[in-house]
């Protein structure tokens, strides 16, 4: 009698212990497929006329000779996420990236991509965009961005120093101002470096360089620029001048086309009469700005 109690209790206790078994199985199948990676968002946080990275791309980077459907499915414990965010801080177009589950178990990869502000020729032929940090950012065969033309840039093959931080800090500023107006936009073809990091413009109407020399005050240099302009228009002038200087602060100096520079003192004359003068009598004059 004892000894058939005895087996039944084992068998009870061995069903138990296969029963605790077979839902510890199940649980942890159960619980490992929740945890699995359901979807993958890929956002770019700035917004962009164009973007210089695609989707396509990112997944290039993180999972390289894969496919868009790799990551799902996949357990979420397997995923590096600091390994993902260093790989893609190696692209040079991206500034910065945060990559996260939520509690959907789906993989957010949040981009923010650089900015760049200005397209870069060196004398030897190559060429780079500038962003507003002053990186410079590689090419890419789909690019199709409009940017400020800046030659004869120099690229310190001894790394960045002082001289040049300030350089680019000239060009994002001139290429910001430019930019942000329609007309110059579409007037200025290029801004060549000098050597001694001076600016001369390449105009698209007019044989004229305009010469900004070392400055940085480009909204009173380019008011003065706009009435000589407006005037030239009306005066059917563009052609008259060779060099429009306004690289020194207190004066303007206009060089007409085959003739000796021609200097007149306008220290006391308004914009207004200044480009009258200017026109009507064909010289070169200095003034104070007002």
């Amino acid at each position: 009698m004892k000894s058939t109690i005895l087996k039944i209790f084992t068998i009870l206790l061995w069903l138990l212990i296969g029963s605790g078994l077979s839902f510890l199985l199940v649980s942890g199948i159960v619980k490992e497929q929740a945890n699995r990676c359901k979807a993958v968002q890929i956002d770019f946080l700035d917004e962009k006329l164009i973007n210089m990275i695609d989707r396509k791309e990112v997944f290039g980077t993180l999972w390289p000779g894969m496919d868009e459907q790799y990551p799902i499915g996949k357990n979420t414990a397997t995923f590096n996420l600091f390994s993902l965010e260093h790989h893609l801080s190696k692209n040079p177009w991206i500034q910065d990236a945060d990559i996260y589950f939520d509690n959907q178990h789906t993989l957010h990869i949040n981009i923010k991509q650089k900015n760049p502000v200005a397209r870069l020729f060196t004398a030897e032929g190559y060429s780079y965009y500038l962003d507003d940090r002053y990186n410079l950012l590689p090419l890419k065969q789909t690019d199709h961005i409009v940017l400020p033309v800046f030659t004869n840039y120099y690229v310190n093959p001894l790394g960045m120093k002082k001289s040049d931080s300030m350089l680019l800090s000239r060009v994002v500023g001139l290429s910001d101002f430019i930019s942000s107006d329609p007309f110059w936009m579409a007037q200025i073809e290029s801004v060549y470096i000098r050597p001694d990091n001076g600016f001369e413009l390449s105009t698209q109407v007019g044989d004229h360089v305009i010469d900004l020399g070392v400055r940085s005050e480009w909204g009173p240099m380019f008011k003065k620029l706009k009435l000589l302009y407006q005037k030239f228009s009306r005066e059917d002038a563009w052609n008259r001048y060779s060099n429009i200087n306004l690289q020194f602060k207190d004066q303007v100096v206009c060089e007409r086309s085959g003739a000796k520079l021609v200097s007149a003192d306008t220290t006391h004359i308004d914009s207004t009469q200044l480009v009258q003068k200017i026109i009507n009598n064909n010289i070169n004059p200095k003034y104070k700005p007002q």
